[in-house]
């Protein structure tokens, strides 16, 4: 036994470091460090190591959320100084909270977003199509948008679609006919675009995370390193996440909780973090959380929702209602 592991040193010593070619003693370069065993692995071996070690809820992880929600400027100091070893990284942070909200919808069944339209108990649906080309009216129904509730189904109720079918029929003039029945199809429709609405909605959050961070550099300060601001606009992502999720979890409990009051919590928590990380006083950063609040409904929020609108239409549809 003595004598193989001998043979095995002097071919390990015969052998360069593949890294600093300095000799190698053992398996290990005493050097660089380089481990010699390691091997090229398949990339789904490598793909899934990754989606683990970013989505798995570690103590770190934990850890992370509970100052990030006491302690902000805590943690966003550790990490701008280099010393964040106890806590997990933005990206890492981001990716989880992004995951567990996305999960906790599916198995609530809560909706970012819906249209549904109820009617009035008693009442027949009437349609009319307005004079402008454009509008229907349907009196005794009401058509509401719904964020962050549970599921309505059906989305519509079953007398709107025959409503306006019958209305188009009945209609004295094309224009009017062509209005009421794409409104029919728009409704009969309404379930698969609000689905691909969410869907992309989605997606778009990793899209609009640079123009968050990029907001913040008129309002904080230009010459800080753009990472800064990313880092920061990552762990406020988590937060509105983790702030999302307690109120899906509320409203599959039957709260009936509107998205519009979290505001509040999330521009308090907005204004104390920033004003520990970018060392402003608190008024300071209170006008700014509400001037880069505005600033990213307007100029990212908006585009991303009428975007994602323009591509979970039927376009095909919409056309022939314009051309008609």
């Amino acid at each position: 036994m003595a004598t193989e592991r001998a043979a095995r040193t002097r071919r390990a010593a015969a052998t360069p470091c593949p890294t600093c070619e300095t000799p190698l003693r053992g398996r290990f370069c005493f050097a660089c460090g380089q481990d010699t065993h390691i091997r090229p692995r398949p990339l789904r071996e490598v793909a899934g190591e990754a989606l683990i070690e970013v989505t798995k809820l570690d103590a770190r992880a934990i850890r992370t959320m509970a100052v990030l929600a006491a302690r902000p400027g805590r943690l966003l100091e550790a990490y701008r100084a280099g010393a964040s070893g106890r806590y997990a990284t933005p990206l890492k942070m981001f990716v989880m909270m992004t995951a567990i909200f996305l999960a906790v919808l599916n198995f609530t069944d809560v909706q970012i977003y819906q249209t549904v339209w109820t009617t009035t108990p008693g009442v027949t649906p009437v349609a009319t199509a307005d004079p402008d080309g454009v509008n229907v009216h349907i009196t005794g129904a009401v058509e509401q948008e719904l964020w962050m509730r549970q599921r309505v189904e059906p989305a519509a109720d079953p007398r709107i679609i025959p409503a306006l079918l019958d209305a188009a029929a009945k209609a004295t003039n094309e224009r009017d006919r062509q209005n009421l029945a794409y409104e029919a199809e728009v409704v009969r429709d309404q379930p698969v675009i609000t689905d691909r609405l969410v869907a992309w909605l989605s997606n778009a959050t990793w899209l609009m995370m640079p123009v968050y961070a990029a907001l913040l550099m008129p309002l904080f300060g230009r010459r800080r390193l753009f990472m800064e601001h990313l880092a920061f606009a990552m762990w406020a992502h988590a937060m509105a996440f983790a702030l999302l999720l307690l109120l899906a979890l509320a409203n599959r409990l039957g709260a009936r909780l509107d998205i519009w009051p979290l505001l509040a919590p999330y521009g308090v928590y907005f204004a104390l973090a920033a004003s520990q990380y970018y060392g402003v006083s608190r008024w300071g950063a209170a006008w700014r959380c509400a001037v880069h609040m505005a600033l990213y409904f307007l100029l990212a929020i908006v585009p991303a929702g009428l975007v994602a609108t323009f591509f979970a239409m039927d376009v095909g549809a919409y056309w022939a209602f314009l051309t008609a």
